[in-house]
């Protein structure tokens, strides 16, 4: 239970993942390689930000060289591993198709049978190679050097600028290509163009607000083959960061529309979904504990169809969890042994603050925290006392690390029992670090020692 944190990261990146499947005929690449030597080649599926192995196949002296998975998977973007850097390649509209190439330049010179998708993928890649090297033959006959030359910035924004209308041209004439999609989900959101010369702070921010609400617009989140790709992740993950520095409402408006943007899809929306939850599980922050809170009773207990037993059990046990420990609640009480066998209880400790600590003595992040949390507690002494529970109980192993990080002031206990269920408490990593008042009510929830430094300097 210590990584039930991390239930929906693994529940989201497992090959069960791998829903819609083409059983019928399965997958079956062929390939013929010239001036290939003898070589293991990997063909990977883009997921979620990983790379997931279908399957590992030797090119032979002929330079011939057969993918197979008997089930099929999903429609995607995959990767050959051991062509180059790695080769793109689409798997959409047909899995059983073959290509030739040679390894010399891959990418100039394949050519596939039976996969139209490929054809105009790698199509487009040689009309921008084209059109890259015009630009440098470009550069080279202007004799620029750096690559901050106004005449260099001002071509390549050209270049730039006549690949996005390529791809729009494509999507114009291929609306359902999935080649397409995938090339159209580079782009950034069109910006609209405010008739001033200089914006005022108020246009700047309803730009970003703008950017922020539109972001997804080339991303195509109701085509289920878009979690299946390295864009729609990577623009995932810069969302992620942006949401927590928002206001409230303009989080839980972001959030909401990014999930309704799936509707239809199902691995893609347990994606968005699962990896909201996990983000925003175990956060100090209020207004992303709302967040939480919406996504999973929503779109997790709300939406039971999509989800599995065991990820509906962990969301209510997470959720009864936080809410046992909410902010203003009294912390459970706690009476662990000390270092003299003598039993020290929480409500017992008399100070304006109390540190709860749990942690582990083995864990790296733990040692890395612990002095930290010993210099803090030094510069609020006079208000702060620091409850470390260890949750390794034996006692050799705990003198041994409070007298390595000189924690000799804190009040260092464990459970002798050994029958504590510290997840129950929350602790679902090491360390976890809660703020408590004079009463021994919550203040702050898994905090990290920097965020803990903040609640005190403001109080």
């Amino acid at each position: 239970m210590l990584n039930m944190l991390r239930y929906f990261g693994s529940m989201v990146l497992v090959l069960v993942a791998f829903g819609t499947l083409q059983a019928q005929k399965g997958l079956r690449i062929e390939g013929k390689i010239a001036n290939a030597k003898p070589s293991m080649l990997v063909l990977v599926q883009y997921f979620g930000g990983d790379l997931m192995p279908i399957d590992t196949a030797i090119i032979g002296n002929d330079g011939r060289v057969v993918w197979e998975d008997k089930e099929g998977i999903p429609a995607g973007m995959c990767r050959i591993l051991g062509i180059g850097r790695g080769m793109d390649i689409v798997v959409a509209d047909s899995q059983r198709f073959s290509f030739e190439a040679d390894m010399k330049d891959p990418i100039a010179s394949i050519r596939f049978q039976n996969s139209p998708e490929n054809t105009l993928f790698f199509n487009y890649q040689r009309e921008v190679r084209t059109r890259y090297q015009r630009a440098l033959s470009y550069r080279q006959q202007m004799g620029i050097k750096d690559d901050n030359d106004p005449r260099w910035k001002t071509r390549f924004r050209e270049l730039n600028e006549e690949i996005k209308k390529h791809v729009d041209s494509l999507y114009k004439k291929y609306p359902q290509s999935f080649a397409v999609h995938f090339l159209k989900s580079y782009q950034e959101p069109k910006l609209p163009v405010l008739p001033l010369k200089i914006l005022s702070p108020k246009d700047s921010a309803y730009l970003q607000s703008y950017a922020r609400e539109h972001f997804f617009d080339n991303s195509f989140l109701s085509d289920e083959r878009m979690v299946y790709t390295p864009t729609v992740p990577v623009r995932f993950e810069r969302l992620l960061k942006t949401i927590p520095s928002l206001p409230k409402e303009e989080q839980l408006k972001l959030v909401e529309k990014t999930i309704q943007q799936t509707k239809g899809t199902v691995e893609l929306r347990k994606y968005i979904v699962g990896k909201f939850a996990q983000q925003f599980e175990l956060t100090p922050s209020a207004s992303l504990d709302e967040v939480y809170q919406l996504v999973v009773q929503k779109y997790v207990i709300g939406e039971p169809g999509l989800w599995d037993a065991s990820t509906l059990q962990k969301v209510k046990e997470v959720s009864a969890i936080k809410a046992k420990l909410a902010v203003g609640s009294p912390f459970p009480s706690l009476r662990l042994t000390d270092l003299t066998e003598n039993e020290r209880a929480l409500e017992a400790v008399k100070s304006d603050y109390t540190v709860l600590y749990f942690y582990d003595p083995g864990c790296t992040h733990c040692r890395e925290t612990t002095p930290k949390l010993t210099a803090l507690a030094n510069r609020y002494a006079d208000k702060l006392q620091v409850y470390a529970v260890s949750l390794d109980a034996d006692a050799t192993v705990l003198k041994k690390f409070t007298e390595e990080f000189n924690t000799q002031n804190f009040i260092n206990v464990r459970d002798t029992t050994r029958k504590i269920e510290f997840y129950t408490l929350g602790v679902f990593n090491y360390p976890t670090v809660y703020l408590l008042d004079r009463d021994k009510k919550m203040v702050a929830r898994w905090l990290s020692v920097e965020q803990l430094a903040s609640y005190l300097l403001n109080r």
